[in-house]
């Protein structure tokens, strides 16, 4: 299979049309793709080359496949069908208008404001409360590139096809693929043959250290970094940021422990607390965390007048909203100017 930038474009697979090129991650190409027979859009995702000829990965794909269909939640990427058509192996799942948080992070990081973090935080706690608590499922490569954000706010957690279920039908999990920017200490050492929810919560911590800072609590080769996992203490997160509330910061160093009995036991927990650090710092937001969408509030000096401040703004509104009776003053004013100003303006031009 020849994997170059739409190369598949007008293949049809599996009664699907393959439209463009989505995105690329560890296990496959994913293609837009339409649905002929119910004339609706979903995404495609072509398995590679080397993982098609490992009879393993694909038997445990196939049934993992099986577990995550089962799986039906509004935060999470619904898998549709998987499959062998023409030699190529295939995963078709929902398709999601939106931008990868990777892409959020990368492109337009002012928009990860703390409300926001906290929103999405909540949103991926529910999803992942879901799977594990009705259906023992973990995910096993939470990241921002496994997490769309659509058009209308709404996260979805997707690229469950490297999950693992309790009931070990997926197979031995040293097979299963980590990425080492995220990997948790005991997944990296291959310490335990069960799936446990800690080692997706310490992932999840990575990913809330590295959006709230803007850096990774690890750098370097993958093997530094593999090792910074298991035998170094990140920099608190509130030194990365001293003006993130301390508490949230405080929280997401111990998603980090080392030990994974020092971290959260569950996803409950973990939603609790942050629910809680929520309504403390926000308690007049509309809504509630937890309904499924995140708020994107862009605040940048470009989007205000020439000269004009966040503050200055702020000040402005928070006196009309005070003394209402000014405002129509203030329009008085502007126009008897505008009236003295017209007579000076006419004799300049004569």
């Amino acid at each position: 299979m020849n994997t170059g930038y739409n190369e598949l474009a007008g293949r049809v697979i599996a009664g699907c049309e393959l439209i463009r090129e989505l995105g690329r991650g560890n296990n496959g190409i994913v293609y837009l793709a339409n649905q002929k027979k119910l004339n609706r859009q979903i995404a495609c995702k072509i398995i590679s080359p080397e993982l098609q000829e490992d009879p393993d990965f694909m038997d445990n794909l196939f049934a993992e496949a099986a577990n995550a269909a089962k799986l039906s939640h509004v935060n999470i990427i619904q898998a549709l069908d998987v499959g062998d058509a023409d030699g190529l192996k295939y995963f078709l799942m929902e398709y999601v208008n939106g931008s990868s948080l990777e892409s959020i992070r990368t492109e337009t990081p002012e928009v990860i404001s703390t409300k926001y973090l906290l929103e999405l935080a909540i949103q991926l706690t529910n999803a992942m409360d879901y799977a594990w608590s009705q259906h023992g499922m973990i995910h096993g490569d939470i990241k921002p590139g496994n997490i769309l954000i659509s058009q209308d706010n709404v996260l979805k957690v997707g690229d469950l096809g490297l999950a693992r279920s309790s009931n070990g039908a997926t197979g031995d999990p040293a097979d299963v693929m980590i990425t080492p920017l995220y990997a948790a200490p005991e997944v990296i050492a291959q310490q335990s043959n069960d799936p446990d929810p800690r080692s997706d919560i310490y992932s999840f911590g990575v990913m809330l250290y590295e959006l709230a800072c803007g850096a990774a609590p690890f750098t370097g080769s993958v093997e530094e970094i593999l090792q910074s996992h298991l035998y170094t203490a990140p920099q608190p997160l509130i030194t990365m940021n001293p003006d993130l509330d301390r508490d949230l910061a405080q929280f997401i160093d111990g998603m980090l422990a080392k030990n994974p009995d020092d971290r959260p036991a569950d996803w409950k927990k973990v939603r609790a607390n942050l629910q809680m650090i929520y309504k403390r710092l926000y308690p007049t937001a509309a809504g509630h965390p937890g309904d499924g969408t995140v708020t994107r509030t862009v605040k940048t000096a470009a989007a205000l007048p020439p000269g004009a401040s966040w503050s200055a703004e702020k000040k402005e509104l928070k006196l009309l909203e005070k003394f209402p009776w000014l405002l129509p003053l203030v329009l008085i004013l502007i126009i008897a100017m505008a009236l003295i100003s017209i007579p000076f303006t006419m004799g300049l031009f004569k």
